[in-house]
C-alpha cells in the first residue's frame, strides 16, 4: 500500500503549498517518483489530473476569501496563480457559476470541493458494469477562439466524429445558422446574450432543425425541478437509463449542466458509464485536460439531454445551406426574440447603448462601492466583459467562412454574391479584434478606458462600419435566395 500512502502524502504536499508555485516535477519529488507515473497513479487513484485538482481546490478557497475576506479581488487572484483579472474572473466563473464581483455582494454560497483523502474500499464480482465509446474525439475548445458560445455544434461534432459522420464544425455553425447571428439585451448589461438559445423562437428550435437536417431522429428531455431540486417531470432511474441505452447502442449523448465549467447552457458530450449509470464519463470541452471526466451525482446537475435515437435521410447540402441562409437572413430582419434585441435591430440597440450610456458613476469593481453595486452591474469590469462576450458573437462569423468558400466551389453559381458576402463578412469579424488596438485590456486600467465615452465612440462608430460589412453580406444572401426561387418558378 506504499503507493496509496505516496498519494495522501502528495495531496498533502499540494494543501500545503496552494498559494505557492505548483507544478508536477515539484509534487512528483516530494514522494520520490517521476512525473509521468506519478501523474499516472494520480489519474487512476483519484479520478482527475493532477491539474484539475490544483485548480479545483485553489478556485474553492479563492471563492472563500472573495465572501469571508476585504482582500482586493486582484489580490486574491494573484494569490491563487492567475497572472491577470481576466483568466481568475473567467476560471472563477465557470467554477462558481458565478462572477467574483457578484459573489462578494450577494455572499453568494458558492461551490466547494474538499481536499482528498485516500482510503481503501475494495470490493469484487460482476456486479460493477462498465462501458466506453472509444473513439469519441477530445475537441478543445476555449474562450480564447470564441468557441464556447457555440458549443452545441462543438459537441454535436465530437459526436457525429465518433460515428463517423463527416461534417466540420464548421459546416455546422453555417447549417445551424448561429455564426451569423447577433443578440443583445436592450438597455441591460446581463450575460447570455452570446448563449444559442436566445437565437431560438421555441426552446431548441435550431438544434432540432439541424439535427433533422442532417439525418438525425432525437429526443430532448429538458428537465424540471421544484424549489428543493427534485425533478417533476421525470425520474433520475429514467434519466440513468437513457444515458446507458444510448451508449450501449455506441451513440454518446449531449448533455447540458453537468460539467465543472459552471457554464449551465453549454453542451459536453458523455460516452461512458460505471456501475449501470450511477457514473458517467464524458469530455469537458472547456478545462484543459485530456482525460475524460467520471461524475457521481451528475442527475443533480444535469439541465437537459439530447438522445440520437434514429438515423435517416439527410436533406441534400444545397437544401441545408438555402435553409441555413433563409435563417440568417431571417434574423438578421427580425426585431426581437423573447426581449431580447436580434440581428440588426441588435447592432442598433448595443452601439447606442455603447456610445451614451452615462459610466461616470460606475466603479472599477463591483465590491468597491457596494451602495451602486447592488448586482454587479455599476462595474466597468462588468460591463466590460459583458461587450466583450458581444463582440464574441460578430467574431463567430469568421468561423464560418471556410466552409462558405467551399459552398462556392460546389455551387458557382452562387460565386459572385457569396464571395462578396465572404468579404464583407471578414472585415465585419475583424471588430472583434477592435478595442485591443485601442489599448483596452482586462485589468484596472483598461476598465478605466472604458469610461471614457470618447474612447466608446471610437468603439461605436468603428462598430457601424462592421454593421455596415454585416448588412452588405446578408444582401448578397438575399440575391441569392431570390436567383433560387427565380429558377424554381422557370
Amino acid at each position: 500500500m506504499e503507493w496509496m500512502q505516496s498519494m495522501q502524502k502528495a495531496i498533502n504536499y499540494i494543501e500545503d503549498n496552494l498559494c505557492n508555485n505548483l507544478d508536477i516535477d515539484q509534487i512528483s519529488k516530494s514522494v520520490y517518483s517521476s512525473s509521468a507515473n506519478f501523474q499516472r497513479i494520480f489519474s487512476v487513484v483519484t479520478g482527475m489530473t493532477v491539474g484539475d485538482y490544483v485548480r479545483f481546490r485553489r478556485l474553492t478557497l479563492a471563492g472563500r476569501d472573495v465572501v469571508e475576506s476585504d482582500e482586493k479581488i486582484i489580490d486574491i487572484a494573484l494569490k491563487y496563480g492567475y497572472e491577470t483579472a481576466e483568466s481568475f474572473t473567467k476560471a472563477f466563473t465557470r467554477f462558481h457559476n458565478v462572477t467574483p464581483s457578484t459573489a462578494r455582494i450577494s455572499n453568494s454560497d458558492l461551490k466547494i470541493f474538499k481536499p482528498l483523502s485516500i482510503q481503501i474500499d475494495i470490493r469484487g464480482g460482476f456486479n460493477m458494469t462498465r462501458k466506453l465509446i472509444s473513439n469519441v474525439p477530445l475537441i478543445t475548445m476555449s474562450s480564447d477562439n470564441m468557441s464556447y458560445m457555440t458549443s452545441f455544434t462543438g459537441a454535436l461534432y465530437g459526436v457525429l466524429k465518433s460515428m463517423d459522420e463527416d461534417f466540420s464544425n464548421s459546416q455546422l455553425l453555417a447549417y445551424s445558422g448561429f455564426g451569423n447571428r447577433f443578440c443583445w439585451t436592450a438597455g441591460k448589461w446581463i450575460f447570455g446574450n452570446e448563449d444559442f438559445e436566445n437565437c431560438n423562437d421555441t426552446p431548441y428550435k435550431n438544434q432540432m432543425r439541424l439535427l433533422n437536417a442532417i439525418g438525425w431522429k432525437v429526443k430532448i428531455i429538458t428537465l424540471l425541478r421544484d424549489e428543493t431540486g427534485s425533478l417533476i417531470n421525470t425520474e433520475e432511474k429514467q434519466i440513468r437509463q437513457d444515458f446507458v441505452d444510448s451508449i450501449n447502442k455506441g451513440i454518446p449523448v449531449l448533455a447540458q449542466g453537468i460539467t465543472d465549467d459552471g457554464c449551465k447552457h453549454e453542451f459536453d458530450v458523455f460516452f461512458g458509464f460505471e456501475e449501470n449509470g450511477e457514473k458517467i464519463i464524458g469530455w469537458d470541452y472547456y478545462q484543459e485536460h485530456d482525460r475524460p471526466l467520471v461524475r457521481a451525482n451528475w442527475e443533480k446537475e444535469l439541465n437537459a439531454y439530447i438522445l440520437l435515437t434514429e438515423k435517416t435521410q439527410p436533406k441534400s447540402e444545397k437544401e441545408c445551406i438555402m435553409e441555413a441562409f433563409k435563417i440568417i437572413t431571417a434574423h438578421a430582419r427580425k426585431n426581437e426574440i423573447h426581449g431580447r434585441k436580434v440581428g440588426f435591430a441588435a447592432w442598433e440597440a448595443f452601439l447606442t447603448q455603447l456610445e451614451f450610456d452615462d459610466f461616470s458613476k460606475c466603479c472599477v469593481y463591483a465590491s468597491d462601492d457596494l451602495a451602486d453595486s447592488t448586482d454587479g452591474v455599476n462595474s466597468l469590469e462588468h460591463r466590460f466583459i459583458i461587450y466583450c462576450d458581444t463582440l464574441g458573437q460578430i467574431y463567430q462569423r469568421n468561423n464560418i467562412l471556410d466552409y462558405y468558400r467551399r459552398v462556392i466551389e460546389k455551387f458557382p453559381e452562387w460565386a459572385v454574391e457569396l464571395q462578396i458576402a465572404i468579404e464583407a463578412w471578414e472585415e465585419c469579424a475583424s471588430y472583434g479584434g477592435f478595442l485591443w488596438s485601442q489599448g483596452l485590456s482586462f485589468d484596472e486600467n483598461g476598465y478605466e478606458k472604458f469610461r471614457d465615452q470618447k474612447l466608446r465612440k471610437i468603439l461605436a462608430e468603428e462598430g457601424r462600419k462592421a454593421m455596415a460589412k454585416d448588412r452588405e453580406a446578408i444582401e448578397q444572401i438575399e440575391k441569392i435566395l431570390c436567383k433560387e426561387d427565380l429558377a424554381t418558378v422557370k
